[in-house]
């Protein structure tokens, strides 16, 4: 049985003696306990890898917790590895504000019951795990989808089964992803409960009124805007770190990006300075920005997720997964199927999809995975057979006992003269069309021997239609 790898904890404290506790502490937890004796050494172990979480003592000598912990936010690397600060000093509010403004997600007194302790860690051990194998399973399936699909078309059959199973293998962690995103959501709720209460010793009610309803306000114009060009940007976020640099606020640059993003310029800003104090605007402008930051974040990860259960939908329809070979199917939804997984070079051949169905088609008998194939090659030669903007329809129509599907595209077309080769085995036209014709011949097999069907080809420049007939019944 293969070991699960150990993640990396960092602990960042200047008496060997309080490293020695917390490494008793977390000892039964089994991971990679990286101990450092200074912000500078801390800041070292970073550079070249990654951590679950930290934990940071506040005091020490030089360069303190909230300085090491400034300087890890600005590192890419490190910008979001949770900070868990301890500190043997009182409870000051003062501090605890400014230790949660760096960044922290937790702000701890010494001596910290080693339970207590132990729970929070494993959390964010838990956390890094499932987060890295979300990670590696979607860059696989990204790797995976292009190999797949580009493939020749005769190898479709493999591509089904293999399909079916790489959803199966897929679900489990796209649900894992789901499940901790609403638990993530609720962590962060609870860190700004927290972080208001602090806030509001510190303000008067209309101050807290205002700054609610301004947290309200940047969350929904962030959601609604729409993003502007990148030469706009800079010049309003030029305009924000001129307005913060003005107002005493360093590191505007780290803070405008967000800010702008939620519409906020620099009549927006003074309009907050004139409701709050002038040592309380840096905090508050922090504290508005880290929550704008984690928002986003937040739904950037739920549309992720979303979309890889969309895919792995998709993916099991098509491929007719635990269901019968031989059913009535509704074509409608075998051909969404099909386009849903060639969304992403549908994107990125700029091309334009049309759909024309008929509606209330009847569902027809047929191997509904076998013809997918038919749909996917005839879907894939008609992309790339166009240069970038061109269009591609599909149709669907019914006469009498029979189903119409269309394929069409507006590329340069096939020319007469090899026009009666296209469905030969082995024949392609892949020097004149960009398409793979190769795999015309088991789609030909599929509708002609497999379902009693017709499938033949109409081309000429600007216009070049695949029109497959199928019997309701066979």
């Amino acid at each position: 049985m293969q070991t699960e790898p150990k993640v990396n904890i960092l602990l960042i404290d200047d008496y060997p003696e309080n490293l020695l506790a917390l490494e008793t502490i977390l000892d039964s937890l089994d991971q990679n306990l990286v101990k450092a004796n200074s912000g500078e050494e801390a800041l070292k172990c970073l550079l070249n890898q990654d951590f679950a979480v930290i934990l940071l003592d506040v005091q020490m000598p030089g360069m303190d917790g909230f300085e090491t912990a400034t300087l890890i936010r600005q590192r890419e690397r490190s910008r979001y590895t949770p900070i868990i600060f301890l500190t043997a000093s009182s409870t000051n509010d003062d501090l605890m504000f400014r230790g949660y403004s760096c960044g922290a997600v937790d702000y701890l007194f010494k001596p910290i019951p080693a339970e207590i302790l132990r729970s929070k860690i494993a959390v964010f051990v838990d956390l890094f795990k499932k987060t890295k194998q979300v990670t590696q399973q979607a860059a696989q399936l990204k790797t995976q989808e292009f190999q797949l699909l580009s493939q020749q078309q005769e190898k479709h059959i493999a591509l089904g089964k293999l399909a079916a199973g790489l959803a199966h293998e897929l679900n489990n962690p796209a649900s894992a992803a789901r499940r901790i995103r609403g638990q993530l959501c609720y962590k962060i709720q609870v860190l700004q409960s927290i972080a208001l209460r602090f806030i509001e010793q510190h303000l008067t009610p209309s101050q807290l009124e205002y700054l609610l309803k301004l947290k309200r306000d940047a969350i929904e114009s962030t959601a609604k805007l729409k993003h502007l060009d990148s030469l706009a940007d800079i010049d309003l976020e030029d305009e924000l770190i001129d307005w913060l640099e003005s107002h005493g606020i360093p590191q505007g640059w780290d803070v405008a990006p967000t800010l702008v993003a939620a519409g906020l310029n620099g009549l927006a800003l003074e309009e907050i300075s004139q409701q709050m104090m002038t040592d309380q605007l840096k905090d508050v402008l922090s504290w508005l920005e880290a929550t704008l930051s984690v928002t986003s974040m937040l739904d950037v990860l739920t549309q992720s997720t979303e979309r890889i259960f969309e895919l792995v939908a998709a993916v099991k329809a098509y491929s007719y997964m635990d269901r019968a070979p031989l059913q009535y199917v509704d074509l409608h939804e075998d051909l969404d199927n099909t386009l849903t997984i060639f969304s992403y070079k549908v994107r990125a051949y700029s091309v334009t999809l049309i759909r024309e169905y008929e509606q209330n088609l009847p569902s027809i008998q047929a191997y509904g995975s076998a013809l997918n194939q038919v749909w996917t090659n005839l879907i894939e030669n008609a992309i790339n057979s166009l240069d970038k903007g061109g269009t591609v329809w599909v149709r669907t129509s019914s006469e009498k006992d029979y189903i119409i599907v269309e394929i069409a595209d507006n590329g340069p077309g096939i020319p007469l003269e090899i026009q009666s080769q296209i469905f030969e085995p082995f024949f392609t036209t892949k020097e004149v069309r960009t398409g793979t014709e190769l795999g015309l011949d088991t789609a030909y097999q599929i509708v002609v021997r497999q379902h009693k069907g017709d499938i033949r080809c109409f081309s000429q420049q600007g216009d070049t239609r695949f029109r497959v007939r199928l019997p309701r019944k066979f």
